[in-house]
């Protein structure tokens, strides 16, 4: 608007670009994919490793980013191939968190497998509003500090309510802003929609359009077919876009299959590991 009344030519197109995959106007943002597989991989191998540990660790908080809205955390379902896989709860900003349901649940974990892998967004919150990772600390924006930025964190909150209800011993891991910077572990489909998507912008731009960010939309899910459009600016930046209800379970604390089928094409193959069967022997 300045720019026009100023009669200074300028034309801008906006590139989706959220690891948080919070952007309306488009089915998915580049950058969301490959951070969801760098967490995926984590949780399955640190499960691995926690399920192996469980007589000595009997829970394992991973943490993501996430402060409205639980895609990150969501995409982790991915990482299991059997029902006593990691991660066996999830967690996201788009429901009120219930102490004494969490406690149920993993309590119920715990004795279906002998250990239990929760996986939280950093943004939830109780019914009053208050952060479950208590924090006083804003940011710029006037945002209630999230994750390790803050100086306290909603994983050592949920580590504290096991350990003080159970007596149990577990760890806590956040990665914060690391799963924004794993390349190495990107996911193939996202680079090339990422590239793609600033084509696009440059086509747009040479038409003489301005105002619009690219979009991409989802024409199927098998096979994975997708096209880019555009969407007025003034749409995208209006709130963060939370996950649907048809994207978890009754439960509230774990994904659907209609989300599996959602995230399944972004994230690309992932590694197969050996499971040894487990034989007790008696040592003479």
């Amino acid at each position: 608007a300045y720019c026009r009344d100023q009669n200074y030519e300028l034309r801008g197109i906006g590139i989706p670009k959220s690891v948080e995959n919070d952007l309306f106007g488009t089915d998915h943002s580049p950058g969301y994919a490959s951070a969801a597989r760098t967490n995926i991989l984590n949780v399955m191998q640190a499960g691995i490793l926690a399920r192996d540990m469980q007589r000595h660790n009997k829970f394992v908080i991973y943490q993501t980013t996430g402060r409205d809205t639980g895609w990150l955390a969501a995409a982790t379902a991915m990482a299991r191939k059997e029902e006593d896989d990691a991660p066996h709860l999830i967690y996201t900003p788009e429901f009120v968190f219930d102490d004494e349901k969490f406690l149920t649940d993993v309590e119920k974990c715990i004795k279906n497998y002998g250990w239990v892998s929760v996986v939280c967004g950093e943004g939830l919150k109780y019914a009053d509003g208050t952060s479950v990772g208590v924090s006083e600390t804003k940011d710029k924006f006037n945002n209630i500090e999230s994750g390790a930025m803050r100086g306290t964190s909603l994983g050592i909150s949920l580590h504290r309510m096991i350990a003080g209800k159970f007596g149990y011993r577990g760890e806590f891991q956040i990665t914060e802003s690391l799963i924004m910077s794993d390349f190495v572990r990107a996911s193939q489909t996202d680079l090339e929609e990422a590239y793609l998507c600033g084509v696009e912008a440059v086509k747009l731009a040479n038409k003489g359009e301005t105002g619009f960010m690219v979009s991409i939309d989802r024409m199927s899910d098998e096979p994975y077919i997708i096209r880019f459009g555009k969407i007025p600016l003034k749409e995208v930046a209006i709130a963060a876009k939370p996950m649907s209800e048809d994207y978890f379970n009754e439960e509230r604390n774990n994904v659907s299959e209609d989300f599996m089928e959602y995230v399944r094409p972004l994230i690309g193959d992932l590694p197969e590991f050996t499971r040894l069967e487990k034989k007790m022997i008696k040592i003479r």
